[in-house]
């Protein structure tokens, strides 16, 4: 998943075993294996030892599963493998639109697309097209591979079956998938280098090393976590940080009303604006996940409240549902809350409202903290604002609104860390930002038409079948 060159052609392998060197009733072996050995390793990585066996051995279950049900080569067979490229990318697409926006545990983690999170070459037309656009690329040239090289066994007839793909629509897809290629990276290159200078601002990532969220931490009381607070804003004022930010779930009392005088006073000392998050979750009250902003001249912002929950259990914000932006000397700044990052929704509203920087605190677990930031980064190519995140304890990250990385740090076993970095601010003016998610939405309306037509197909078959055999 971290190699990015292999996004582009890790699906051919199990496609052309699918399709061409498994026997028809075997087939879906081919998709199974290949399921069961990415998502296996990737998910127990992802959700380490402290989500029970279930997550451990998710991915083998999810590979038995395709194993009954990956019975497309009929339908393909049956329609000369005329819908074998269209119906691959909208399948893949269209499901991803599903757990993006059906599956609160899931979202947009592990989108195809955010393999390329390290090439802000190759990204910016997401600011266009959105991510679903780079996934639907991605997934096209593994299709048009996987054809092509289908065609070949078929020529050879080193292939099982007996239907065979047409070589002259191959060779139309090969150009039409080689000339959208090169017509996303050419415009991808032209965003990057006519992307406006603006100013930069120099932030802070501040990380603890506290993964326990603070109303469950009973080690690290709220004098502890002042102190540490503290203690790393001052260091990061050293280096002369303008903005502060503090992980998801730092503080166990909302900073209005606790410590309050302790907190204007280190602004003041800091001369900088201080990005606060902390939970109020005392009993007889509606249990709050937000983030207030702490000016240096002592004025708190209105407050932000954590809008996605992340799975069943997680109560929702009273205060969730605005979205504002913090107009300061320094630029437009705006805060969205962990699982909010997973999302496309939230960061598109905050840029919507003129947000220039997005402060992106995660209460992150285990393997996580490898793959939410390429999630935050995404949020900030598709706006074109600056995103900076901050983890509990793996993972820090500065990013310019081109997706290009200040700094990073992911450690998945915890470590502290003060992150210091010049940021670029976002120029706004994304086409993404007023689209929205317009090419998901279509893939999943394509996609509920392949849920539907191969088995229109296969009953066609059947009657035709059912109607030779009396006269045969």
């Amino acid at each position: 998943y971290g190699i990015w060159p292999l996004a582009w052609f890790a699906l051919v392998p199990a496609l052309v075993a699918q399709f061409r060197l498994l026997p028809t009733r075997w087939s879906s072996l081919g998709c199974a294996i290949y399921t069961g050995l990415w998502l296996g390793p990737f998910l127990a990585r992802l959700f380490g030892s402290g989500f029970g066996p279930v997550f451990q051995y998710l991915g083998v279950l999810i590979a038995v599963i395709t194993f009954f049900t990956a019975k497309e080569r009929i339908f393909h067979e049956r329609t000369s493998y005329r819908w074998f490229i269209a119906y691959g990318v909208i399948n893949w697409v269209g499901f991803e639109m599903i757990r993006a926006t059906f599956i609160p545990i899931v979202a947009t983690s592990a989108f195809i697309g955010y393999t390329q999170a390290t090439q802000p070459w190759i990204i910016q037309p997401v600011s266009i097209f959105s991510v679903y656009g780079l996934n639907i690329l991605i997934i096209l040239v593994n299709y048009t591979l996987a054809q092509s090289l289908m065609t070949i066994l078929d020529r050879h007839g080193l292939a099982t079956g007996s239907i065979q793909v047409d070589p002259r629509a191959t060779r139309r897809w090969l150009i039409g998938t080689g000339s959208a290629l090169v017509g996303w990276v050419l415009v991808s290159l032209i965003i990057l280098l006519t992307l406006p200078e603006m100013p930069s601002v120099r932030v802070a990532s501040l990380r603890p090393n506290f993964p326990i969220p603070a109303h469950q931490d009973t080690v690290n009381t709220d004098q502890v976590r002042f102190d540490t607070f503290a203690e790393q804003a001052l260091e990061a004022a050293d280096k002369g940080a303008q903005i502060i930010y503090s992980p998801e779930m730092m503080f166990n009392f909302d900073p209005q009303h606790s410590y309050t005088q302790e907190f204007r006073d280190l602004a003041a000392r800091t001369n900088a604006y201080l990005f606060l998050s902390y939970t109020v979750s005392k009993e007889g009250q509606d249990w709050r996940n937000e983030a207030v902003m702490l000016s240096p001249s002592g004025v708190f912002s209105e407050v932000y409240g954590k809008y996605h929950t992340w799975m069943i259990g997680e109560q929702p914000t009273p205060s969730a549902g605005k979205f504002p932006v913090f107009s300061t000397p320094l630029g437009k700044s705006a805060i969205q809350i962990c699982h909010d990052n997973n999302y496309t929704d939230v960061a598109r509203k905050l840029a919507g409202n003129g947000a220039q920087i997005i402060g992106a605190p995660f209460r992150e677990f285990a393997g996580f903290g490898e793959q939410a930031w390429t999630n935050a980064l995404f949020r900030a190519v598709e706006n074109r604002a600056a995103v900076v995140v901050i983890g509990v304890s793996s993972v820090s990250a500065i990013i310019n609104p081109n997706g290009s990385l200040v700094a990073l740090d992911t450690d998945i076993n915890g470590s502290r860390m003060t992150m210091v970095g010049d940021v670029t601010l976002g120029s706004g003016g994304a086409p993404y930002t007023l689209l929205g998610d317009v090419l998901g939405w279509t893939m999943l309306a394509a996609y509920i038409f392949f849920m539907i037509y191969p088995s229109i197909v296969n009953r066609r078959a059947n009657l035709k079948a059912d109607v030779k055999m009396p006269a045969e």
